[in-house]
């Protein structure tokens, strides 16, 4: 048996970041603020094709500018974004349900916008410290997903540890119900958000984006 596929000289990517901004997230938020060139230096020697946007878990539309190729510094633009987010919103995190309604609109990040481009691998990565409350749950929005992108789709998170939980700094986090269940539904990878260091998983999250998004075998 010979397996077979086609691999982009280029991948072409569209990465949207879904930062859970309540109350408990000002250690996490740092920590990826600081260490997020672990993640961008992924795609920039790759050379990939990127468009990069960044949303919160109760606002639906894009904090800060959107981040590409021709961002003169994306690493400080992207980690000057996650610092300006803050910590002030909703203790409860709908990060999926806000995902899909940015990407439903062309005025925010869907179809028709600056960030989304049809023949872009779409990527989408949820950090936060809580499960998630979106309504309706997690399952309700898999086929919104698999029309949207036909199987050019992955979801990644940094949440707490299943199924019971993590502990960073003598603080118990809960497990990241809901978004665990969909990045194990599309075969992701989720990271741990009470990692001491971040500086290793962000860089091995961005090798998983570009190594995802190069080849799927049938």
């Amino acid at each position: 048996m010979i397996d077979s596929w086609e691999q982009e000289e280029q991948p072409i990517l569209d990465i949207l970041w879904v930062i859970d901004n309540s109350g408990s997230m000002n250690p996490y938020q740092t920590m990826l603020s600081n260490q997020i060139n672990g993640f961008m230096n992924a795609f920039i020697s790759a050379g990939a094709d990127y468009h990069m946007a960044f949303i919160t878990t109760d606002r639906n539309y894009a904090q800060g500018q959107i981040i590409d190729n021709s961002t003169l510094d994306p690493v400080g633009e992207a980690s000057a974004i996650i610092s300006n987010i803050g910590i002030y919103g909703s203790g409860m995190e709908k990060g999926i349900q806000m995902s899909v309604e940015a990407l439903s609109d062309p005025n925010k990040l869907g179809l028709g916008s600056t960030f989304f481009r049809e023949t872009a691998y779409l990527v989408v990565i949820y950090v936060s410290d809580e499960k998630d409350w979106s309504t309706p749950g997690w399952i309700s929005h898999v086929q919104f997903f698999d029309d949207l992108k036909e199987g050019n789709f992955m979801p990644f998170a940094v949440i707490g540890d299943p199924p019971t939980g993590c502990s960073y700094n003598w603080r118990n986090v809960q497990y990241g119900a809901g978004y665990w269940d969909l990045v194990n539904h599309y075969g992701g990878s989720w990271y741990s958000i009470c990692a001491a260091d971040w500086g290793s998983q962000l860089q091995s999250l961005g090798s998983q984006v570009i190594a995802r998004s190069r080849f799927s075998l049938s």
